[in-house]
C-alpha cells in the first residue's frame, strides 16, 4: 500500500495566506506556488475546521452556494475550508486524470499543512461531494491527521461509474469494455491479494485514483456517506461495495436522485452535525 500512496507524495505547501475581511467570520485566502488553493472561514470560537471539496464543475457560483449551504456548522464553532477544484471537469482521459489527480491531492495535502501549522489542537475533518469525495477517499486514505470524513453522492468502482452509470455518454474511454472488464477483473484478484505493487504497474491509471483501492487505510476511519437510492451517476451499488469492506461506515440514504441532492439536504444538516460533534446519528 505504501508504494502507492508514495504516488501523491508531492505536496503543494501554502506560500501566502491573505486575510480579506475581519468581523465575526475571518476569511483568508490560500495560495500554494501556482494558483489560490483555497478560503478559509473562522468564527471567533473555533473547535475544528471542515475542508470542503466541491464536485465537477466548480466556480464561482457553486462556490457561494456550498458556503451558504454549509454556513449552519460556522455558527457551531467549526470552520470552513472550501477547496479551489479548478479544471474539475470529467472529460479527460485516463492518463490527464491520473496527473489531475496527483495534483489535487498534492494541493488538498497542503492547505492541511497550513492548517496545522496555523490552527494548532484543532481536528481536521473533510467533506468531499461527488467527483471531489472521489478526490477525497485518497487524501484521507493518505493523511492521518484526518480520523472523520463525510462523503455526499459520492462512491467508488471506477468501472461501474464509467460504463454502467449516466457518465457512460460522457466520459473519454481509452479501452473497449471487453478490455476494461478483463483488466477489472485482475485488478479485483490484485486487491484481494493486496498486491498493491502489481496494481500499480497495471497498463490503466483508473485502478489508482479508484476509492475500493484504498479501503484498507479507511478501515479506522469515522466515514460517514451520504447516498440517493436512485441516483444514475453514483449508483448505489459503488456504495454498498464500500460499505462491505468499510465496517464502520454509515450510509444515509435519500429518496432521490444525484441532481435532486439539494433539496433532501435540509434534513440531513441535523445528522452532519451530530456525527461532527461525536453524537448519536440515531438520536433525534
Amino acid at each position: 500500500m505504501e508504494s502507492l500512496l508514495n504516488i501523491y507524495e508531492k505536496i503543494f505547501e501554502i506560500v501566502k495566506s491573505e486575510k480579506v475581511e475581519k468581523n465575526e467570520i475571518e476569511k483568508i485566502f490560500l495560495y500554494s506556488e501556482k494558483r489560490k488553493t483555497g478560503e478559509l472561514f473562522i468564527p471567533s470560537y473555533c473547535s475544528s475546521i471542515l475542508i470542503i471539496l466541491p464536485g465537477a464543475g466548480f466556480n464561482e457560483k457553486s462556490k457561494r452556494n456550498i458556503l451558504n449551504r454549509f454556513n449552519f456548522l460556522l455558527r457551531k464553532g467549526i470552520g470552513l475550508c472550501i477547496f479551489e477544484l479548478t479544471e474539475g471537469n470529467l472529460n479527460k482521459k485516463d492518463a490527464e486524470f491520473f496527473e489531475f489527480f496527483k495534483d489535487k491531492v498534492g494541493e488538498i495535502r497542503g492547505i492541511i499543512r497550513f492548517i496545522e501549522k496555523t490552527f494548532k489542537e484543532k481536528e481536521i475533518f473533510l467533506l468531499g461531494i461527488s467527483f471531489g469525495g472521489i478526490i477525497g477517499f485518497i487524501v484521507s486514505a493518505i493523511e492521518e491527521k484526518i480520523k472523520k470524513c463525510i462523503f455526499l453522492i459520492s462512491g467508488g468502482n471506477i468501472e461501474v461509474i464509467t460504463w454502467q452509470s449516466m457518465l457512460r455518454f460522457y466520459l473519454k474511454k481509452d479501452c473497449s469494455r471487453r478490455t476494461c472488464r478483463r483488466m477489472h477483473k485482475i485488478y479485483r484478484k490484485l486487491l484481494n491479494k493486496e498486491l498493491y505493487e502489481e496494481i500499480k504497474n497495471l497498463p490503466r491509471k483508473c485502478f489508482i485514483y479508484d476509492p475500493l483501492t484504498y479501503v484498507e487505510k479507511l478501515k479506522n476511519k469515522k466515514i460517514l456517506m451520504v447516498n440517493g437510492l436512485f441516483d444514475t451517476i453514483i449508483p448505489f451499488f459503488c456504495v454498498l461495495e464500500l460499505k462491505r469492506k468499510i465496517k464502520n461506515m454509515k450510509v444515509l440514504w435519500y429518496p432521490g436522485t444525484h441532481f435532486t441532492f439539494m433539496y433532501f439536504f435540509i434534513f440531513i444538516k441535523k445528522k452532519i452535525i451530530k456525527f461532527l460533534k461525536n453524537e448519536n446519528l440515531s438520536r433525534n
